[in-house]
């Protein structure tokens, strides 16, 4: 992925995530978009050498959660 496509894919990628982040924290839409640009996880997500821009939505979703959750992301082997 070069840098140029990335905030490109990363549109795509975010307007998914964002409807997930909405229903299951009971957030408005600025709200979440705040939260998720703020993460760890996007930090990772904006590195195109990380390789996390790959992963699905519904997977970025449940590494969000778990960054809530416990404070820290574990990827799936591939991304390390």
């Amino acid at each position: 992925m070069t840098e140029e496509l990335l905030p490109i894919y990363l549109y795509f990628i975010v307007e998914k995530i964002i409807p997930l982040i909405m229903s299951e924290y009971n957030l408005n839409e600025d709200e979440a978009i705040q939260k998720f640009y703020s993460s760890k996880l996007y930090a990772f997500l904006e590195n195109p050498k990380t390789g996390v821009w790959r992963y699905s939505p519904n997977l970025l979703f449940d590494l969000y959660k778990e960054e809530l959750e416990r404070g820290s992301i574990i990827f799936p082997e591939e991304a390390a």
